[in-house]
């Protein structure tokens, strides 16, 4: 059961790189791709822009792409958006999605214990907190971080 549950999330993440996207204004995909090198993130990331999410997420591994939800590109002030950009950078950066695979194959072949899952939460919590720090560092506005 968990098996299937990892590729119906696998199918998902796929669909949402894929369906619904939209390119990024060249105004945007340029202060992308700055936010990106003040991260120091060397390898190739796509901006796309996507009608299906709320929030702003990393999709794939390999090949990753950042999804700015289109609502985010109206609603938020450009210093805002470009926190959440370095969010999710932060979280390439820091190849978050290699530490989610392993999380997933350990919560599959180890799902009858408990403390696997209570671990996996864990990371993924500090996961987030790490990232957030990353962000902040960057963008060097708390307050304007936590109200994005």
């Amino acid at each position: 059961m968990l098996s299937l549950r990892v590729l119906g999330g696998w199918y998902l993440a796929r669909s949402l790189g894929r369906r619904d996207t939209l390119d990024v204004p060249t105004e945007l995909l340029q202060r992308c791709q700055r936010l990106q090198s003040r991260l120091a993130v060397a390898w190739p990331i796509r901006f796309l822009l996507s009608r299906r999410i709320d929030a702003p997420m990393v999709v794939g591994w390999l090949k990753p792409v950042v999804l700015i939800p289109l609502s985010a590109i109206t609603g938020l002030a450009p210093a805002q958006l470009d926190a959440l950009i370095l969010h999710e950078l932060a979280h390439i950066r820091r190849f978050d999605t290699v530490t989610n695979i392993l999380l997933t194959a350990a919560e599959t072949v180890l799902f009858y214990h408990p403390a696997v899952w209570w671990v996996s939460r864990q990371i993924r919590i500090e996961r987030e907190h790490c990232c957030d720090d990353l962000a902040v560092s960057a963008c060097g506005d708390v307050a304007m971080y936590v109200e994005a």
